[in-house]
């Protein structure tokens, strides 16, 4: 699992966590984040606008209340997911 100096500078800005934590949470975020097929409706036409606005994200994952973006197994960047899309998300955890 490699991570990119943006998405090590996202995750630090944006989750307030350290070089070490940044790893562990990559990799917990790619093996059971939410992948693109598994979600529907508003949240899919969410994920899909991020697949084409980057387009070397061949991989998005959702996980807590964010999303992780991927190049094969490079995390590129780390994004929240809108306020109104989480009622969305959490339905789906369930």
């Amino acid at each position: 699992m490699d991570i990119s100096r943006h998405a090590a500078e996202r995750l630090k800005e944006r989750c307030g966590l350290n070089k070490k934590a940044c790893e562990r949470m990559a990799q917990k975020a790619f093996d059971e984040g939410i992948r693109h097929s598994q979600t529907k409706g508003r949240l899919n036409k969410w994920v899909t606008g991020l697949y084409f606005r980057n387009e070397n994200a061949n991989n998005i994952r959702l996980y807590g209340d964010k999303a992780y973006i991927f190049c094969g197994e490079t995390l590129v960047t780390v994004i929240q997911i809108p306020v109104g899309l989480m009622k969305d998300f959490k339905e789906m955890i369930k």
